[in-house]
């Protein structure tokens, strides 16, 4: 059964101040199993959550502070009393005081941590002994006369350790200070995440949030040079997130880390799932069902009411949780009312209650978006017109359908239409394409251009042009499928890769071929810029020319300089083909008029 639900929070210097009631599970899990009735029946349930005041099992707070303070005596800290199972080479324990940074930092008592085929084991050694350290973590036996704990995953173990050091007075970790709220899913995870952002603190609150654009902890944003923080990263950023005063976490999941247990120390209040996810075609679980496993027994899922997939695992769970839907029947709806000039119009509704909304971001290709954290701001009991307020004002994030446009009128009526999106997976190209497709216009655009070449191409029939990009870290069968969707949906396709895989462009290619009925019909260009200038040369004022891919994506600060750079090339083939010099702003191809002069002087 779909389950309609209201999450109150009172807010206060950031700070929740009513408590948490768990929910009846019990009635959860026996509708959960029965018939689907209407969503407008669904069950109402109020739940209040604190950020300082859980209200925890008393003996299990004993039991914690008492082993947290046996691992802690003199001011050292026991493996053996936190890591009950692990084995240890050259005595029974290891006492230490913290965990070194890295082996070249390391000080006297610290616990040095041996990485397989990332850390020298010779040069590992040689620090620790020269430097004091107390012992070494590692997955196998080193030959070095040091204690040692052995231990089947150092980082997951590092993450532990990290966890049980970074608990409060109150005995609560980093992620139970706050509304930890996660996010998964093969599509749209990072607007997702920008969008409830966006909605949650406009209560207002501090909201901390980890994504793959950039991370905050409630005060300042930082655009990091790192991957994913995940493990004991994670958990440190989420406990400074708390510490200056966050009332809510938002976190963007990657899918590889959550299948190797990179989020195992961190539980989610929410958990919204985004896009039409499909089971894994090998063994093991997919990471929405690991992501499922990190929530809390009375938390509560945000899913797509067309994910029927997800919400199988769902259901098997017992969890509570709260359907949305594009143009669908679900508890959080969105109708579109129109998109006109990348501006869409729509009415987001929730059992009675509806409010419009304008949004410019993506070109409105970004619909699911907008719902699924609208849905949250639903789940945590704000006003819907609140919502909408919120959600209007974000205008646009990088690479995300990010329109390309001129400010010059002249520039923008006399070259082509150009998007930009970081794509990442079929699924993802599939969906943009189809939504600007859908909103190219049937018939010719009028206009009236000043340039006498320009003024016979303006009658073209609109054309829509993909320039993909392809990466090496995409197997075959992706690949294959790339090219299905280049020689179907766009009119003219172009294939290029990013920059750091162009000598394995021909077989990168190849696969990308196999998916290809009519391999005339694509044009192969190894080099970006070159593909994206060829096919804005190429296009018609009326085209729309779409950039996917080719992002360098390991970090927010790399992707941000990508992206810009694309931007910059982008604009001056704009103007380019426009006529005018990117350099000294004049037109080269203006026509030259002549004064009018009736009386002949």
């Amino acid at each position: 059964m779909h389950h309609s639900f209201n999450r109150s929070y009172a807010f206060s210097n950031s700070q929740h101040l009513s408590v948490w009631q768990p929910p009846k599970t019990s009635a959860a899990t026996s509708q959960a199993a029965g018939s689907q009735p209407a969503s407008n029946q669904a069950t109402t349930k109020t739940l209040e959550q604190p950020l300082s005041t859980l209200p925890w099992n008393t003996d299990t707070e004993d039991q914690a502070a008492a082993t947290h303070a046996a691992a802690k005596s003199g001011g050292q800290r026991s493996l053996a009393a936190l890591l009950p199972n692990a084995r240890f080479f050259s005595g029974n324990d290891v006492r230490f005081h913290s965990i070194a940074v890295s082996p070249e930092q390391c000080t006297p008592g610290q616990l040095v941590v041996y990485r397989i085929g990332v850390d020298c084991p010779d040069e590992l050694i040689s620090q620790a002994l020269a430097r004091g350290a107390a012992g070494i973590l590692t997955e196998q036996i080193l030959p070095a006369p040091l204690p040692q704990c052995i231990v089947s995953d150092v980082d997951r173990t590092v993450a532990e350790l990290t966890a049980s050091e970074l608990v409060d007075e109150n005995g609560l970790r980093a992620d139970e200070r706050l509304l930890t709220i996660g996010i998964i899913g093969e599509s749209g995870k990072g607007t997702t995440a920008m969008c409830l952002a966006t909605i949650l603190r406009d209560i207002p609150c501090r909201v901390a949030y980890q994504t793959d654009l950039g991370q905050s902890d409630g005060c300042t944003t930082e655009v990091s040079r790192q991957s994913y923080a995940t493990g004991a990263r994670l958990l440190s950023e989420l406990n400074d997130a708390a510490d200056a005063g966050a009332a809510v976490a938002i976190i963007e999941l990657d899918a590889v880390v959550l299948r190797t247990g990179g989020y195992d120390q961190v539980e989610f209040d929410v958990l919204v799932i985004t896009g039409r996810n499909s089971g894994r075609s090998d063994f093991g679980p997919s990471a929405v069902d690991c992501a499922i496993e990190r929530v809390r027994g009375d938390g509560v899922i945000i899913v797509g009411s067309e994910d029927q997939h997800s919400i199988t695992s769902i259901r098997e769970t017992g969890f509570v949780y709260v359907t949305y839907g594009v143009d669908r029947d679900a508890d959080v709806s969105l109708r579109t009312i129109g998109i006109e000039d990348g501006v869409l119009t729509a009415m987001i509704r929730h059992e009675m209650n509806s409010a419009i909304m304008e949004s410019h971001l993506g070109c409105g290709v970004f619909a699911e978006a907008l719902v699924a954290a609208a849905a949250v701001g639903v789940a945590t009991d704000n006003p819907l017109v609140q919502i909408t307020e919120s959600l209007s004002k974000l205008r646009e994030l990088p690479g995300r359908c990010q329109s390309i446009t001129a400010d010059d009128w002249n520039v923008a009526s006399s070259s082509p239409r150009m998007v930009l999106d970081v794509a990442g997976s079929p699924r993802r190209m599939e969906h943009v394409l189809g939504a600007i497709r859908q909103q190219m216009p049937i018939r010719d655009r009028q206009t009236i251009s000043m340039h006498a070449e320009t003024s016979s191409r303006a009658s073209r029939q609109a054309k829509l042009w993909c320039v993909l990009a392809v990466s090496a870290t995409d197997d075959a069968a992706t690949l294959a499928r790339y090219g299905r969707l280049l020689e179907t949906m766009p009119d003219h396709c172009v294939l290029t890769c990013d920059r750091q895989c162009k000598d394995r462009f021909l077989s990168l290619s190849h696969n990308v071929l196999d998916g290809v009925g009519n391999c005339a019909a694509m044009r192969l260009v190894a080099d970006q810029e070159r593909a994206i200038a060829w096919a804005t040369r190429s296009a018609g004022p009326n085209d729309t020319v779409v950039v996917l891919g080719g992002i360098d994506r390991r970090s927010a600060h790399a992707q941000r300089e990508d992206l810009e750079h694309l931007k910059s090339l982008m604009t001056e083939l704009q103007r380019e083909v426009a006529g005018v010099n990117p350099k000294s702003g004049m037109d080269t191809k203006a026509t030259k008029l002549k004064v009018f002069n009736p009386e002949g002087m």
